[in-house]
């Protein structure tokens, strides 16, 4: 069993070395030679993952000025909260909300409440999906210039990302309020991936349009991220397994726990507790490798495997949690005793195989889920 203590600790190293190189940018991917980072100014779809990492490592290490850093740089996101952007989920849900978990700050709950409420706002009409939004912070990092993707940033199109990055906050809202519309937000979401993004053997679609007015099937769009239209990438896999967890984590419905087996099912029969390739149909036996994908996983399970009573009916996917963290934090720097880089980066992260950019690199969400899992199981639970 890999050392947790030991990769958690590596991972704060990682924050720290991290703080000192970025400044007041925002991390995104970082060469893995070098461990520099490629910064974005706005934050991207990843400024919520930063504020969370800032908070546990200050919080592990006894470092209150990185909690405050924390605070600052969530007031500095604060205008995000209007933007038509799926990210709000996890940009305010790993900010804000936790902030206000960890120290009681009711300014940071009543942020995260209003974006739950703005982010609620924008579900589909008719099915009731959470999608894209016009105005979707990734931009910055993947320089789509295409047409097919510029005209998937609208209301119309769902991703298979979005029983995660939406759905989270819902779920924090709905625990911390107690108001059933954002229980009912979520299960429609989740009954979208059911009807329409999962296939027959368990692989998943990346984009569909539906009429954000009727929520009417307009069409599939080609691929964005994946191999082939026809394809299973990898990430968009590992949110719906995430995603499902979640549904049942909050809701204990069963149901969502087959959902999630044969999203998993899929996973396991191909690599096992291995780390996958950025797309599960990548013919190219040198592809790149996600290990970030694997990190979103295992979060996941990290957050089941800590339920107390932990329910009878998750140990099956617990069970493969210590394997897979195994095999994940063999991507950790050092590697070896002669690795010079700096410590903590997790390597073999895959933003866009598709497009080539940082295919091969460091993360920022991938270093965040690992640590989020390690720390997690280390704490017995997350803030939210």
């Amino acid at each position: 069993m890999a050392d947790r203590a030991k990769a958690l600790e590596l991972l704060c190293q990682r924050v720290l070395s991290t703080r000192e190189q970025i400044g007041d940018a925002w991390a995104h991917n970082a060469d893995p030679e070098t461990g520099k980072w490629n910064t974005v100014p706005t934050g991207d779809w990843v400024d919520g993952h930063w504020i969370d990492m800032l908070r546990m490592t200050g919080e592990l290490l006894d470092r209150p000025e990185l909690i405050e850093e924390a605070f600052r740089r969530t007031e500095t996101i604060r205008y995000k909260l209007e933007l038509d952007d799926m990210f709000r989920g996890h940009r305010f849900a790993y900010s804000a909300a936790r902030l206000y978990k960890a120290t009681g700050d009711k300014n940071m709950r009543t942020l995260a409440l209003a974006a739950a409420w703005a982010l609620r706002s924008s579900a589909n009409k008719g099915n009731g999906a959470m999608p894209v939004g016009s105005q979707c912070q990734v931009l910055g990092a993947v320089e789509f210039a295409d047409d097919v993707a510029k005209g998937a940033l609208s209301r119309n199109t769902i991703c298979v990302d979005n029983v995660h990055p939406p759905l989270i906050l819902d779920w924090w809202a709905w625990k911390e309020t107690g108001d059933e519309t954002f229980l009912v937000g979520a299960e429609r979401m989740h009954k979208v991936l059911e009807e329409h993004f999962i296939r027959e053997d368990g692989s998943t679609i990346e984009n569909i349009m539906f009429d954000w007015e009727t929520g009417n099937l307009i069409a599939e769009l080609p691929t964005l991220l994946g191999y082939a239209d026809d394809s299973c990438w990898t990430r968009g896999q590992a949110w719906a397994i995430a995603g499902s967890f979640w549904a049942y984590e909050h809701t204990r419905n069963t149901h969502y726990l087959k959902v999630a087996k044969k999203l998993f099912d899929y996973w396991w029969d191909r690599v096992g507790a291995e780390v996958p390739k950025w797309d599960f149909n990548d013919p190219n036996p040198d592809a790149p490798l996600d290990t970030s994908s694997s990190a979103i996983v295992c979060s996941a399970l990290a957050r089941l495997a800590v339920l107390d009573p932990q329910p009878e009916e998750v140990k099956p996917f617990t069970d493969r949690l210590d394997p897979m963290l195994d095999n994940l934090c063999k991507h950790l720097t050092p590697i070896d005793g002669n690795d010079e880089r700096p410590v903590g980066m997790l390597l073999n992260g895959c933003m866009n195989g598709r497009k080539k950019v940082a295919e091969r690199n460091e993360t920022i969400w991938g270093d965040f889920y690992l640590m989020e899992a390690l720390y997690c199981l280390e704490k017995k639970g997350l803030a939210s």
